[in-house]
């Protein structure tokens, strides 16, 4: 695999005295193709983070859904695969409203 070069990391948010670093993704999940890509890019991107951050950060990874119509089922595989996959800090939530 090539070497993952997506430039300077830009969170959403940081709480620095905590070594957190918040990101919002708001991708469509309405097809099992779709929610794998999410998986990928989140995961490709979590990877990168962490050769770009101080050592050991905090992710909070918030999952934008607003407007779309996710089966709880769809949202519990993709947190599974994210934290069995990522063996780093990771919380993750949803946004539904």
């Amino acid at each position: 695999m090539d070497k993952l070069d997506w430039g300077i990391v830009t969170p959403e948010g940081t709480r620095l005295e905590r070594n957190e670093f918040i990101y919002v993704y708001n991708h469509d999940l309405s097809s099992a193709e779709k929610l794998n890509r999410t998986l990928r890019f989140i995961l490709g991107r979590l990877r990168y983070y962490d050769t770009q951050l101080p050592p050991n950060p905090k992710h909070l990874v918030k999952i934008d859904l607003r407007g779309q119509s996710v089966p709880k089922n769809t949202t519990d595989l993709l947190k599974m695969e994210l934290n069995n996959q990522y063996p780093g800090n990771l919380t993750i939530s949803f946004i539904v409203d």
